[in-house]
């Protein structure tokens, strides 16, 4: 296993609520991860920690072999300029428009790119979601569904090596749904590391190569699709039924995840 991210016994304390505990997990390179487990177990937490965008209380992140708090200005830079977070809530900047919401990390990890270069490559952001027409639009005049979109393509506008998603499906249409399923596709072909939070059943069914499982925020189990699944853990059995029975009925994407047949490799 290629490790592009591991974490060793990390441990982040909120408001003296231990929102993950003594978690050592690793995030192997090139595969696409799915975090699961109940509201309130720490996913969003353990995802932002991984993405080095909160800083564990104890433990440590290691990117490639090296801890993330021992790398350089340059190498952080560089860290950053490859990966992509798409948030939650959206998170774009309230007074900025559209445009300058995507442009914002071109024109940072770019610097010197001809303004044209950088519209013309927003643009055809926008245009694989059909969002041309927002371009000019401040946040508030999106609906929730459609910023959630944009938050999306700010995280992959710079064609990102690694690729973090916080419950990404979420309030998207169909139409719009299936138009990001597809980006994501595109990026796993490319070999891009993605580590996902979701309760979206079609999405880990669809992406996930690796799984873990956690609950109250310790990792209960993380490995392949293929052993978690085998799992006679009744903890790890009774989330992915649960977590995934809320998302959708017993389809073949539950069975993708649970049943005997052969998880499609990416």
């Amino acid at each position: 296993m290629d490790v592009q991210i591991e974490l060793r016994n990390v441990s982040l304390i909120t408001e003296d609520y231990s929102a993950i505990e003594d978690v050592s997990v690793v995030f192997p390179r090139g595969r696409s991860t799915v975090i699961m487990g109940p509201s309130g177990c720490g996913k969003s937490t353990l995802l932002k920690v991984a993405a080095g965008l909160l800083v564990p209380d104890r433990g440590r992140v290691y990117i490639g072999g090296r801890a993330l708090m021992d790398l350089s200005e340059r190498q952080m830079q560089e860290f950053r300029r490859a990966s992509g977070f798409m948030f939650q809530d959206a998170a774009l900047w309230a007074n900025k428009s559209v445009y300058e919401n995507l442009a914002l990390p071109i024109e940072y990890h770019e610097p010197g790119q001809p303004a044209s270069a950088t519209r013309r490559r927003v643009v055809e952001q926008l245009r694989t979601l059909g969002l041309e027409d927002s371009i000019d639009l401040r946040p508030a005049q999106l609906s929730t569904g459609e910023q959630k979109l944009v938050s999306f393509l700010r995280a992959t506008v710079l064609g990102p090596s690694l690729l973090f998603l916080d419950e990404p499906t979420t309030s998207i249409d169909h139409t719009s749904l299936e138009r990001m399923m597809q980006r994501i596709e595109e990026l796993q072909e490319r070999g891009c590391t993605i580590i996902a939070v979701t309760h979206d059943a079609h999405l880990a069914a669809m992406i996930a190569n690796h799984l873990v499982v956690l609950k109250s925020g310790r990792v209960l189990e993380a490995a392949d699709v293929a052993v978690v699944r085998r799992s006679t853990n009744p903890q790890v059995i009774e989330i992915l039924t649960q977590v995934l029975s809320d998302a959708a009925a017993y389809d073949t994407d539950i069975l993708d995840l649970l049943g005997d047949g052969d998880h499609p490799s990416q």
